[in-house]
């Protein structure tokens, strides 16, 4: 691993804190995605405690860097990763933007149609860190079909969609082209097809990030408007049908703090991107924050490839309960720290991947990494995908010295046991269960509960009565008494 500044930065001292439970707030599923403390969307009360943001640990070299003509020189995670935990494979799927020839031509691709270039590649690994580049067969490239190339988009973001009863649209993405955003889905995540036809879904263009409301399992998309007074910033729509989608809604642009560097009346912070991961209630946003720099005026042309707009971009950590609303963590630090001057993330990292995956006792999210600032000329700037990782789950944790209470929202229960994300290595933690009002259930108070006295990512909860069980048919509220521990996340399983 690189090393870096510490890997945690304390968010605030809360000695004593209560936060009434809303009625008017959705309720709280605890199934397929975990409770995480990363507000207090899910906590009823804490005290004793202090909410502690970690930094990603990064590699000094990159996953993946563009080696075949139609990547080109850049190649691009502005798209999605997913793990399948039967097989214990990842699948990725990115994107390729090939280089003009010596008399400005860009290679095209029969069938595809005119846009930036961009094409979505596909590429499965077992570790995630050495990825494969099968041979699809599908589209041809200057005479060739040996290649990975599935789709024609810029910005894919895939989403695997487990709801939706038709298989033929069991994966589903959103991208852009000619600008306008447009919709496609797949059985398999590799043969496409323009969904419901071949017209746009959403108006203007760029990057975007395709996510479901695990509620409601309405689809939400994030997507990043023209510059205007806001300069770069995201809006939000909504579909429950893939094709009929809400207009844009304002959802996150840079406010005044996010401005407070800037010396100059043409220098700026603007939002370049944002990535948008469910939990159990509520969401967390890795927005890519850009201050741009002021024109130089040394610099006379543009080259090909070079964008026009200069400066550095860095990875944050945002918070929402209902995926509209956002809140700003506070110090506001680069969640996934940029490597050494000169190394292949040392300039900037321009996005995230859509989703982030889980995979044993680790959580992972690739990043497109740039070796310049944003708008240096190509040479010497050069794209790659490093992988940010961390504890499973462990964006944020909540930490106690002597004497700390955590007790939750009501949950809905909706598996066998209650696993416990923490290290309590030197000290404890203790479960108890409530009924939705409060009072306590007999046998599964803190003092029939089994400690927890480790560092565990999946450590499932016992009571001296009733071992692991969980009652049934009706929410209740989890209270966590904490000594010397740090707690990540809350799940459901076995």
């Amino acid at each position: 691993m690189k090393s870096q500044l510490p890997c945690f930065i304390a968010l605030g001292l809360l000695l004593s804190a209560a936060t009434a439970m809303c009625e008017e707030m959705p309720k709280i599923v605890l199934d397929d995605l975990p409770l995480l403390f990363v507000d207090d969307s899910g906590i009823a009360s804490r005290q004793g405690v202090i909410i502690t943001l970690h930094r990603a640990r990064t590699r000094a070299e990159p996953v993946m860097q563009p080696e075949l003509p139609w990547e080109g020189s850049r190649i691009y995670v502005y798209g999605s990763v997913y793990y399948d935990e039967a097989a214990q494979s990842l699948s990725l799927w990115y994107m390729g933007h090939p280089d003009v020839d010596a008399q400005g031509n860009k290679p095209k691709v029969p069938g595809f149609r005119a846009g930036k270039g961009d094409m979505v590649l596909y590429a499965t690994s077992k570790d995630g860190l050495a990825w494969q580049r099968p041979q699809l067969g599908l589209h041809s490239f200057q005479g060739s079909t040996a290649n990975n190339i599935v789709f024609d988009m810029h910005s894919p973001s895939v989403l695997l969609d487990k709801r939706d009863p038709d298989p033929s649209r069991r994966y589903k993405m959103l991208g852009s082209l000619r600008g306008a955003y447009y919709a496609a889905v797949s059985a398999d995540g590799i043969n496409w097809k323009r969904f419901p036809d071949d017209r746009p879904v959403l108006k203007s263009s760029d990057n975007i990030c395709l996510t479901q409301d695990p509620l409601t399992g309405e689809y939400l998309a994030y997507h990043r408007q023209p510059a205007n007074k806001h300069g770069r910033s995201v809006s939000l729509s909504r579909s429950r049908d893939f094709q009929t989608w809400s207009e844009p809604e304002l959802t996150f642009l840079a406010d005044k703090d996010d401005h407070a560097w800037a010396k100059n009346a043409d220098e700026r912070t603007e939002v370049n991107n944002l990535s948008v991961y469910p939990h159990a209630s509520g969401f967390i946003g890795l927005p890519t924050i850009f201050r741009v720099l002021g024109k130089d005026a040394e610099k006379t042309e543009v080259k090909p490839g070079q964008s026009p707009t200069d400066g550095i971009i860095e990875v944050q950590l945002i918070t929402s309960a209902d995926g509209l609303t956002w809140q700003r963590t506070d110090p506001r630090i680069s969640l996934i720290p940029r490597g050494e001057p000169g190394s292949f993330d040392g300039g900037t990292i321009l996005g995230v991947s859509s989703t982030c995956v889980h995979v044993k006792d680790e959580t992972w999210i690739y990043y497109t990494a740039l070796t310049t600032s944003h708008g240096a000329p190509i040479p010497p700037k050069m794209n790659a995908i490093g992988r940010a990782e961390w504890r499973r789950h462990g964006f944020v944790s909540l930490d106690a010295g002597q004497n700390g209470l955590v007790e939750t929202r009501p949950l809905q229960l909706g598996g066998p046991a209650l696993i416990i994300n923490a290290n309590a290595a030197g000290g404890e933690i203790r479960a108890a269960l409530l009924e939705a009002d409060g009072r306590p259930i007999e046998g599964y108070t803190a003092e029939d509960c089994e400690p927890l006295r480790e560092n565990q990512t999946k450590w499932q909860v016992r009571w001296q009565a009733s071992g692991s069980a969980l009652p049934q048919g009706r929410p209740l509220k989890v209270r966590l008494q904490m000594r010397q521990s740090r707690l990540y996340s809350l799940s459901c399983g076995t």
